[in-house]
């Protein structure tokens, strides 16, 4: 008996293991801001997941491989790590004024966006897909997910539906994704750029989210400035939202936030 329970546990861990390389990948085409043509990507072994974009919108993820995934934005990518619901993105916006090094990764912690779940359904890529629509820091997004797959996998932030997310796109056309292919039970590796990006996570220090965008507004009020002082005198506008052109507007910790 004490045989046959060690062979069991050990089969257990063997297919435990097996199963924990395998990996879901989803291709989406990609819009983001004023950039159309673009593929994104999800890759997730539900322990971690990372989402990043390519220029190139005939390139595959085994053509990314191929290619040592020289096309992608290295800035504008980001790692989700399931067991923590800390999700990691890079730092690249900097003040010139900035004399202390910076750390180079920021996260915060990812709660589930309030989705509204429909019955409306469509079938997409042959798996039944149900709307859903959510605001999240000042944007209005509508989703099409799948339960079928039995998985949580969604593309940036777009967290806390029950399934793989297909299609998504906020009100204003910002971003928007379409999912062509999934890759179910894939052994492809995680992109290794995106992996040097995070992998010193664990020991180096981290920038609280929330500071990492008050360095990124000191920038954009600085860019708007400049704008401003550069019109031709009387000239009448409106100030903008310094964030109009950022995937989040508005935040929670914001008095004054302004929620679509």
């Amino acid at each position: 008996m004490a045989l046959k329970n060690v062979l069991i546990f050990l089969l257990l861990t063997i297919f435990g293991y097996a199963d924990a390389q395998h990996k879901i990948i989803v291709e989406y085409d990609y819009t983001f801001a004023h950039m159309s043509n673009l593929k994104s990507f999800v890759i997730s072994d539900q322990k971690n997941s990372y989402f990043f974009f390519a220029s190139d919108p005939s390139v595959s993820y085994k053509k990314l491989i191929e290619t040592d995934f020289t096309s992608i934005n290295p800035y504008h990518v980001y790692d989700y790590d399931l067991s923590s619901e800390n999700l990691y993105q890079r730092v690249y916006m900097v003040p010139k004024n900035e004399k202390q090094p910076l750390p180079r990764l920021a996260s915060e912690k990812l709660k589930n966006l309030d989705w509204k779940i429909s019955k409306e359904s469509k079938d997409i890529l042959g798996y039944k897909a149900f709307l859903a629509t959510a605001n999240f820091r000042g944007r209005e997004y509508t989703v099409w997910f799948t339960k079928d797959l039995n998985v949580e996998v969604f593309p940036w932030k777009l967290k806390g539906l029950p399934g793989v997310i297909l299609e998504f796109q906020d009100k204003d056309g910002f971003i928007r994704g379409t999912a062509k292919t999934i890759s179910l039970n894939s052994q492809d590796k995680f992109p290794p750029k995106i992996l040097a990006i995070f992998e010193k996570k664990t020991t180096d220090p981290i920038m609280p989210f929330k500071k990492m965008i008050e360095l990124e507004n000191v920038i954009l009020q600085d860019d708007m400035n400049k704008s401003i002082a550069a019109l031709p005198a009387g000239t009448e506008y409106e100030v903008p939202n310094i964030r109009e052109m950022s995937m989040e507007t508005h935040f929670e910790w914001e008095p004054d936030t302004k929620k679509p």
